[in-house]
């Protein structure tokens, strides 16, 4: 957990100097922490951790961070859990709901189970804003945290993409080359049935090192490293068109790599990757095309589709929420890089979503 001068935490919660002493058994501990069963899902809970956001303990018990976290923290929440029950003990963030529906910043520090118990001990501290703060200043830090938790998933599934496609692929590919070289070898004695069955696992490693470049590429594509984000982008188009149904894909790139922050990047391309899947998915679009130009000093990025279109109010209210989904997800990357959102959608009439930057305005780079 980072520490800032600007936060005041509340002398019953837990400090990641005092997490060490959280008892395995933490029922009747005057701490505010949880305890984190293998699925998730809260099993202990202190009273003040509970009344941090005007819950009773029993009221907690049986839900997940997920279910508690707010409006756009909820995958932030899931990966965060998923964490910590593979052993992550690194402190992490979480906007949380409380009962009233008051938002509330909170520092988590996780802890392995130990003393025979299953799951985790996860010590909490509300962040608070800063005294004197404007809601405009607290709103601003809120989407700073926000965007650090994007940076921290985006970390993550480099470093995966990155193991799949050095450490994996090669083993893959290497046992696929000695399999065909025992091929090879095989002398006039060897039943056609023994070659048939190497010839098949052959085949078949093939298929593994095509879905596990397919996996790395959906991860973290290597193009958007390697060549920028213009050529990352027509690659892209080509990809959903090909995959697609009917549907016309058309790449309007008007600006040139120079032009385009290294800081955004990355979020104009997840920007892209949500908005053409909640096309291929909800619009029964007949052509879709992507926008990147610049205009007034602004950067602009739009995804438009001549699809069914549709009433965020509706979306919001779906059973499946994978359409709403996708445009929070749009909305919290440009919004927390400082951008300004571009929506319009009339039924029968297509969708226009995308964002726009200032050209004058400093973007922070994704570390590597």
């Amino acid at each position: 957990m980072k520490s800032s001068p600007n936060a005041s935490i509340r002398a019953d919660t837990v400090s990641p100097s005092q997490f060490s002493s959280v008892l395995p058994s933490i029922a009747g501990s005057t701490a505010a922490a949880i305890r984190l069963d293998q699925q998730g899902r809260i099993s202990e809970v202190t009273v003040s951790a509970a009344a941090m956001l005007g819950f009773e303990p029993q009221e907690l018990r049986g839900r997940s961070l997920k279910e508690l976290a707010m409006e756009g923290w909820q995958a932030a929440a899931e990966v965060a859990a998923a964490r910590v029950r593979f052993g992550a003990t690194e402190s992490f963030e979480l906007a949380l709901r409380g009962r009233s529906g008051r938002r509330t910043l909170v520092e988590m520090t996780a802890r392995a189970g130990s003393g025979g118990q299953d799951g985790a001990v996860v010590g909490w501290a509300e962040r608070r804003a800063r005294r004197n703060a404007s809601p405009q200043d607290a709103e601003a830090e809120l989407k700073h945290v926000a965007y650090g938790l994007l940076h921290t998933h985006e970390a993550e599934r480099m470093r995966v993409a990155l193991e799949l496609h050095d450490e994996v692929a090669p083993i893959v590919i290497m046992v696929k080359y000695m399999i065909e070289d025992a091929v090879g070898r095989m002398g006039a004695e060897a039943s056609l049935e023994s070659g048939k069955i190497l010839n098949d696992a052959a085949a078949r490693l093939r298929d593994v090192i095509s879905e596990l470049r397919r996996i790395a590429t959906g991860l973290r594509p290597k193009l958007l490293d390697d060549l920028g984000l213009l050529p990352t982008l027509e690659w892209y188009c080509r990809g959903v068109e090909e995959s697609s149904t009917g549907m016309r894909v058309e790449c309007h790139l008007t600006v040139t790599e120079s032009e385009i922050p290294d800081g955004l990047k990355l979020d104009m391309f997840r920007i892209v990757q949500e908005a053409f899947d909640n096309v291929v998915a909800h619009a029964n679009a007949r052509c879709a095309r992507l926008l990147l130009q610049t205009s007034m000093n602004e950067l602009i990025l739009m995804v438009e589709d001549d699809g069914e279109g549709f009433d965020p109010g509706v979306a919001a209210s779906r059973r499946d929420g994978g359409l709403n989904l996708g445009l929070q997800s749009i909305r919290k990357r440009v919004e927390a890089t400082g951008g300004r959102l571009l929506f319009d959608s009339i039924g029968q009439r297509g969708t226009r979503i995308g964002g726009a930057w200032r050209l004058d305005a400093a973007y922070p780079a994704l570390s590597q």
